[in-house]
């Protein structure tokens, strides 16, 4: 059974209360305290006109007040969408990230992104996940024993939706590929990390079953050896 607490990171246009379920399925799921960093809508867009340090030292505090309450020396931290690259820049590494040294690696056991854009191949990358791949590039920390795992979801190909290969494209080149409707898999899979792409997932709740949907679910991606007893709490999952 782990002991490390967990920590959700919010994408940026999911209000915290938003993960309180995941939060209650990861805890029945792995027997540990689970924390949901305080991240608004409203602090990533002030963040991309005073830069993301804010949003950073929120997760910080959060694996702070996470560890303070635990016997725990590290932090499973758990991003979806955007707020797996706010973890990445946390994680940190040698360069400084707006002003500041990050060294979050020291805390934290494993990183779990659930669609995540972190691997765009389009020309003209968004500015914030370039700036955090030059500084923090793939599975930087883990030759160090920090655990990376990449969950994609494949529910929808761009060539089925004008609307979805439109968002695909603005991570990659032709969108006319598999995703979960906002990020492809290509661009979802962080380079040198484990990583699990699986049918019928969506990026959200408000185009279908998504990442933390239910139990059932998250069992899907939730490691093994994270689980209360080697499975989830009240599952017979095969």
């Amino acid at each position: 059974m782990s002991k490390d607490p967990i920590v959700i990171v919010g994408g940026a246009t999911w209000w915290p209360r938003s993960y309180r379920g995941l939060a209650a399925s990861l805890r029945e799921a792995s027997g540990s305290e689970v924390y949901i960093a305080p991240i608004t809508p409203l602090d990533w867009a002030l963040g991309y006109f005073r830069g993301f340090g804010q949003l950073v030292f929120e997760v910080a505090s959060t694996v702070d007040r996470a560890l303070l309450g635990s016997e725990a020396k590290k932090a499973v931290l758990v991003g979806h969408s955007a707020g797996g690259l706010a973890c990445r820049v946390f994680i940190g590494g040698d360069p400084p990230y707006g002003g500041r040294r990050y060294s979050g690696h020291r805390r934290v056991s494993r990183l779990i992104t659930l669609g995540t854009p972190h691997a765009p191949t389009t020309q003209e990358l968004i500015p914030p996940i370039a700036r955090v791949n030059d500084l923090f590039p793939g599975a930087l920390h883990a030759e160090s024993g920090l655990r990376y795992l990449s969950v994609a979801g494949n529910a929808v190909d761009g060539s089925s939706s004008a609307k979805v290969r439109r968002r695909y494209e603005r991570l990659v080149e032709d969108g006319r590929v598999a995703g979960d409707g906002v990020v492809p898999v290509e661009a979802a899979l962080l380079p040198g990390s484990e990583s699990a792409v699986l049918d019928g997932l969506y990026h959200n709740r408000r185009l279908g079953p998504w990442y933390g949907s239910d139990r059932e679910t998250i069992g899907l991606w939730w490691p093994e050896e994270l689980r209360v007893g080697g499975s989830l709490v009240g599952d017979a999952l095969a």
